[in-house]
């Protein structure tokens, strides 16, 4: 089964070359780390979470290229488990691509097939389900920057149209299970934060959300999302980061849409932050 990209030439440029520069433009921008990721040739030891923005590239690679420099510091992964939240509303409530590979214009990954048997056996929730991803795009924008950090390592994507709490501690126990067969593992929740408000309103908003991260706090998260009204779209999979307790969390950048753009009427929130 093979997944042809639904929003290259949208998201990010469709023509290999311009792909390259572009992702070398998020880590050299003035919101970037400001140098080119160097990759240590070890193989990554030990699970590690990262949280990543998932906007066209003009507006949150720049954040997005933190997460993925802190990673080529610690080795290159076996596996990548990919959550994000379903946009489209077709498919599963959590749905799993669980064979094949997946197209970019840098080329395809794999998809690792026993991570995936183990987590459709493991989860009450997960099922197979292409259409939740076809033409879903939280996660296909990850992966341009996995391959031109670390070429082609195997992913696990999940969509997660349900992003309850029952489906969190699910999903937090069934990956617990890949993790212990397959320790080299990155898991990776796409997510954005506050949507079309303000950039005060939207920083205040998003501040909320990034304590609840670093407290580790689940519940937390949960509530202040209704309590406050925030609109982030992936917490669903932020959650299940949460709840594995992978590692300590550390914030490595938050901006908005309007520091890209200038426009701060009505902006988006990003966040890159890793967990070892």
């Amino acid at each position: 089964m093979r997944r042809e990209p639904a929003v290259a030439g949208l998201f990010y440029p469709s023509d290999p070359a311009s792909l390259k520069k572009e992702i070398e433009r998020s880590f050299l921008g003035d919101l970037g780390p400001g140098s080119l990721p160097e990759v240590n040739k070890n193989k990554l030891e030990k699970p590690v979470g990262i949280i990543s923005p998932h906007a066209g590239y003009m507006y949150s690679g720049q954040v997005a290229s933190w997460g993925f420099y802190e990673l080529a510091k610690l080795g290159t992964p076996d596996l990548f488990v990919l959550m994000g939240p379903n946009h489209t509303g077709f498919g599963a409530r959590v749905g799993v691509w669980d064979k094949g590979e997946w197209e970019t214009p840098l080329g395809a990954v794999s998809i690792h097939e026993e991570a995936a048997r183990i987590l459709l056996e493991s989860s009450k929730h997960a099922s197979v389900s292409y259409e939740s991803h076809t033409r879903e795009h939280s996660l296909e924008v990850q992966i341009p920057f996995i391959q031109y950090v670390f070429g082609n390592v195997p992913i696990l994507p999940i969509s997660l149209l349900d992003q309850s709490l029952s489906v969190v501690k699910d999903l937090s126990e069934a990956l617990k299970k890949v993790l212990e067969a397959i320790p080299s593992t990155v898991v990776l929740a796409s997510t954005d934060l506050n949507h079309y408000e303000d950039q005060q309103t939207t920083t205040n908003k998003d501040n909320l959300v990034i304590k609840m991260i670093e407290d580790m706090n689940v519940n937390g998260l949960y509530r202040v999302l209704e309590e406050y009204e925030v609109s982030m779209c992936g917490y669903g999979g932020v959650g299940v980061l949460l709840d594995m307790k992978i590692g300590e969390p550390k914030i490595l950048k938050h901006a908005t849409s309007g520091d890209v753009s200038g426009d701060r009427l009505e902006v988006v929130g990003y966040m890159s932050a890793i967990f070892v």
